[in-house]
């Protein structure tokens, strides 16, 4: 599992989203064809998700399942100002469950509102 801090963002504006990730097992390209995959972003563990992003609700796509590739276009932040932890969990047409990726992301406050 991949741990990776998403760069502070300013709420209010319009994050880059990321081009592409892939995921892999040992250096080979996982399928993740017809998969659904979320990231959900929370102030803790037990919190109330503050965002999801999924490829049910288009913030997550597939651009390249067969290598593991998916993307999250750009998308505008609107959520409070603070620190979330997050992961990013797939779940494969069979029905297992993995998580690849968690992390932290700092939202902070933005002047003009």
């Amino acid at each position: 599992m991949l741990s990776y801090t998403i760069p502070a963002h300013l709420r209010g504006d319009t994050w880059n989203g990321i081009d592409s990730v892939t995921i892999t097992l040992s250096g080979v390209p996982v399928n993740i064809t017809d998969s659904t995959i979320r990231m959900q972003l929370r102030e803790d563990v037990d919190s109330p998700v503050a965002l999801e992003l999924s490829t049910n609700n288009g913030h997550i796509v597939i651009s390249d399942g067969t290598n593991g590739v998916f993307q999250i276009p750009p998308i505008l932040i609107t959520i409070p100002f603070g620190t979330y932890k997050y992961d990013i969990q797939i779940t494969f047409p069979n029905g297992i469950n993995k998580t690849y990726i968690t992390g932290t992301w700092q939202i902070v406050p933005d002047i003009t509102q």
